[in-house]
């Protein structure tokens, strides 16, 4: 999941429902890993997935010019 591996763990203590710890234990049971690891990757998932919204617009921007792009090259080849 990560792209480079950092053993450096801090111990951090937060407040959560009691439904989101319930449902990331049944999450790591599922899956067969320690509540702690069922964190860390979900919150890995949860900012990786921020990251790629965030490079959507260009990705699909990116996307439309390659379909220009053949589009054009099709139209001109049947020429």
């Amino acid at each position: 999941m990560a792209k480079t591996k950092n053993n450096e763990l801090v111990r951090v203590n937060i407040n959560l429902p009691m439904s989101i710890i319930e449902k990331v234990k049944k999450y790591g049971d599922k899956l067969g890993i320690n509540a702690t690891s069922a964190y860390i990757l979900l919150l890995n998932k949860a900012i990786e997935q921020e990251e790629l919204m965030t490079n959507l617009p260009s990705m699909l921007l990116a996307i439309e010019e390659i379909k220009k792009m053949t589009l054009n090259n099709n139209l001109t080849d049947k020429k």
